[in-house]
């Protein structure tokens, strides 16, 4: 049952359709880059993903910190993005959002790289997975299979909330010890994404 499973997931992808999905996809990074919208810190895994034959990218973040007003940090609707920043955060950055009047709570996240690969098979999908979980991606897993190709989404599982403000009350003393935490979660989940670059780099997939 698990073989005719496996083989009707496999017959599901169009070569040709996911073959002309990769192209344009390199294409849009191509421009990315020209227009400076490309994360630097994952501009030379990108790079190194499309020279393999059988997977590429659709999108990817190597971490970041973000400064967000909402109720609820996991919260999208009525939810705003004040700051957002891949690289570490200063403190005077964070002072001056948290000097901002807030509508509802201001709240501190930092997140983990995120990475959507498309394969072109089972197996290579599965490849994939083998090598991010071994570079510490473990919360990484198969999104959908369809005509497209096989989406994996690879994610790091580093995801904190800060609580700096409710309403206009602050309610954190000691700031900076906030920032050098902060930066030190980001530096991890970007030590993460060296390995699987390093892990990538070597591999045929």
């Amino acid at each position: 049952m698990i073989h005719s499973d496996n083989q009707i997931l496999l017959e599901s992808v169009n070569e040709e359709v996911w073959r002309r999905r990769r192209e344009e996809a390199y294409k849009r990074f191509l421009e990315d880059i020209e227009i400076g919208y490309v994360d630097a810190d994952i501009k030379d895994l990108i790079f190194t993903v499309f020279t393999k034959k059988n997977i590429y990218t659709t999108s990817s973040c190597s971490g970041r910190i973000s400064i967000v007003d909402s109720v609820y940090p996991w919260q999208r609707d009525e939810a705003y993005v004040i700051f957002k920043k891949h690289q570490p955060l200063l403190l005077s950055e964070l002072l001056d959002v948290v000097n901002q009047k807030t509508l509802h709570r201001l709240w501190l996240i930092v997140s983990g790289p995120i990475i959507h690969f498309n394969a072109l098979n089972l197996s290579s999908a599965n490849k994939l997975l083998n090598i991010v979980r071994a570079a510490g991606f473990k919360h990484s897993g198969i999104l959908s299979i369809g005509s497209g190709g096989i989406v994996v989404e690879v994610v790091s599982g580093i995801w904190v909330p800060f609580l700096l403000k409710d309403g206009d009350t602050i309610v954190v003393n000691d700031f900076k010890r906030i920032v050098d935490i902060a930066n030190e979660m980001l530096k991890e989940g970007k030590q993460k994404l060296e390995k699987l670059f390093k892990f990538l780099k070597n591999v045929d997939i």
